[in-house]
């Protein structure tokens, strides 16, 4: 019983401190704090930070999701093709359509056939790699 009954008085007395500093304002409730031993500055610092927190936490949430995505969508595989210069590459990109035109057993489509910058050529070979087409050394699979 002496718990409940000191955990009461905890609350009372919080709830007095709150209505006290709810009906102050300016210099009566700087020197109220300053009479519990608190520090407007302090305070206010605090609040400031952990508005800032909240603000930026589901901020930080989407920014750690988008990260684990673009992880996840660029394989420890295709870090090696990824690797290669623009010529080999290009190499891998010709010997791709070269199977495709002959074998007509897929077609290369997307964008007219047009590859714009190294970009797109690392997107159409992490594609022919997670299909199958080549392996992660971009030589053609059978």
């Amino acid at each position: 019983m002496s718990d409940d009954r000191s955990l009461d008085l905890k609350r009372q007395l919080i709830d007095d401190i709150w209505e006290e500093i709810g009906s102050l304002k300016g210099n009566e409730l700087d020197e109220y704090l300053a009479s519990i031993g608190l520090s407007p500055e302090d305070l206010l610092r605090d609040y400031s930070k952990a508005m800032d927190a909240a603000i930026a936490a589901p901020k930080r949430v989407q920014f750690e999701e988008a990260a684990a995505w673009c992880a996840r969508r660029r394989s420890p595989t295709s870090a090696k093709i990824l690797s290669f210069d623009v010529t080999r590459k290009k190499q891998i990109m010709a010997a791709i359509r070269d199977h495709a035109d002959r074998t007509k057993e897929m077609t290369i489509a997307a964008r007219n056939r047009k590859i714009e910058d190294e970009n797109d050529l690392d997107v159409f070979l992490e594609a022919c790699l997670r299909l199958g087409v080549i392996d992660r050394d971009g030589n053609l699979k059978d």
